[in-house]
């Protein structure tokens, strides 16, 4: 996707956004995000106290975990989504519906007109005349129109209430109109009988019926709004969409090109915000994250560490033993993005937390804004989206796998359009842009960073069109223009015109 970065300040601690492109706000700019602060004395209140520096080492302190073993550990530990009570409006789109929703009346309740024409009084078995006088009728009220002259016919557009012993609609194609001031009607045509043109009660949503299934997916293309408007629903349950907090170790993200901390920030605030959830700026801590991590538990339900550029690593396991958590592997087989981190802590550490929450789960992202949104993709978007709810079907659709939705970027086979190198332990995970030919219909992968140099030495592809991950498995040698691998979908997929001849 498009990252925009705009380097207008940043917001108070425990702001919750929806990102507009820039944080704004009076500090000057280019001046670092504020420093977080400890909240209270933890000694005195009995919560366990972190120590003053969290330690780091050279290497990792655990084993490596190939991505398929991490992906599954981050399932595993990931809570069940929490259902929750919303007002039927255009907040809704994106969320996931918690249970069936019936429609609880008929729509519409009374039989309505199908065509713009006259409605007509017509008797079996008897042949019917073609002139007829219109305006022969009484308004109607709440109940529709009052009832229809035998020899009259009145004028209603399509969706009308019909008088109550009309059973008949001619449309307007198959009349003409007689006399000085139109008052006679003639029709045109023999093809008409009782019920023509006319529609029931219920036709558009019948009593009872089930509008959205638990588990479906509300979005803006479905109308789901409107249909819910339509059948009287005022409140749904959805599944509620987790709150990120993203909390900066010492100088943040950062890049050789520039320095400034908000770069990495604003490069995750903005990717979670094209994808629906909000996000609270935990602000800058520097070596002692604990009291950050506990204020962050009441915020936030996913926490992302962005770690500093330091050559060292930084441990984080003694600060989540002392927050009771576990820390579930702190190595990844996958380039870039090899020293993403998992854990889970318990939410009760937490000042004032309420009771039952579930545990809180938090990602340590590497410094390197590449390596840190290649891991925001690949692990954590398949827990904020089983936090959402997404996959939670009825029984009835969860009969059928083949329908239930993916967590994480839609997985597709791509055609390679150039060598890409290939590492003997990691697993690659390339920015790159599929293509969908017009002459093949197939998909092709081109890397941003290995692609073909164009006559004036730069890369065919510009990273703002970026829409893929390219998984390159582990292996020696490289992967060979024209073979197929797997890709993850960031974006939408552009036509093109290219077609490989191997």
């Amino acid at each position: 996707m498009l990252i925009s970065l705009n380097y207008e300040g940043n917001s108070r601690r425990g702001e919750e956004h929806t990102f507009t492109a820039a944080r704004r706000s009076s500090r000057p700019e280019c001046q670092p995000r504020p420093k977080s602060h400890q909240y209270g004395d933890n000694a005195s209140k009995g919560l366990p106290q972190m120590a003053d520096t969290v330690p780091r080492l050279p290497a990792s302190s655990g084993s490596m975990v190939s991505v398929e073993e991490a992906l599954r550990i981050i399932k595993d530990h990931t809570p069940a989504p929490v259902a929750t009570d919303v007002k039927v409006t255009s907040s809704i789109i994106g969320s996931i519906i918690a249970e069936d929703v019936r429609a609880p009346s008929m729509v519409p309740e009374f039989r309505s007109s199908g065509v713009d024409g006259y409605a007509v009084v017509v008797e079996e078995g008897k042949p019917m005349k073609k002139l007829f006088r219109t305006g022969y009728t009484t308004g109607g009220g709440c109940g529709g129109l009052a009832p229809l002259h035998p020899a009259a016919m009145v004028k209603v557009a399509v969706g009308d209430v019909l008088p109550s012993n009309a059973n008949a609609v001619i449309s307007v194609e198959h009349i003409t109109h007689h006399g000085r001031e139109k008052e006679y009607v003639e029709i045109l045509t023999n093809d008409f009988m009782v019920g023509k043109n006319v529609r029931q009660p219920g036709h558009l949503i019948t009593l009872g019926s089930r509008l959205f299934a638990r588990g479906d997916h509300i979005s803006a293309a479905s109308g789901a709004t409107g249909l819910l408007a339509l059948a009287g629903i005022r409140t749904i349950k959805v599944f509620r969409k987790p709150r990120v907090g993203i909390l900066s170790m010492a100088d943040g993200i950062t890049t050789h090109f520039d320095q400034n901390p908000d770069v990495g920030y604003l490069a995750l605030v903005s990717v979670l915000s094209s994808w629906g959830f909000a996000t609270v700026d935990l602000g800058m801590t520097h070596n002692t994250p604990g009291g950050e991590l506990r204020h962050a538990l009441l915020s936030s339900d996913v926490i992302l560490i962005m770690k500093d550029a330091s050559p060292s690593r930084l441990d984080l396991k003694p600060t989540i033993d002392c927050l009771g958590g576990t820390f579930h592997f702190d190595c990844v087989s996958l380039k870039p993005g090899s020293e993403t981190s998992f854990a889970t802590v318990p939410a009760n550490v937490a000042e004032r937390c309420p009771p039952g929450q579930s545990p809180k789960l938090v990602f340590s992202l590497p410094s390197e804004i590449q390596s840190a949104l290649v891991a925001l993709h690949v692990f954590v978007l398949p827990s904020l989206h089983d936090l959402s709810g997404l996959g939670r079907l009825s029984h009835a659709a969860a009969a059928k796998p083949w329908i239930a939705p993916q967590l994480g970027l839609p997985r597709v086979a791509v055609v390679l359009t150039h060598q890409f190198p290939l590492d003997l332990k990691h697993t690659n995970y390339h920015l790159g842009v599929v293509t969908a030919s017009r002459s093949d219909a197939r998909l092709y992968a081109t890397s941003v960073s290995v692609g073909p140099v164009d006559v004036r030495g730069s890369r065919s592809n510009h990273g703002a069109e970026v829409n893929a991950l390219i998984i390159l498995r582990a292996g020696r040698g490289v992967g060979i223009k024209g073979e197929i691998v797997e890709a993850l979908l960031m974006g939408p997929i552009p036509g093109s015109d290219t077609r490989l001849i191997c």
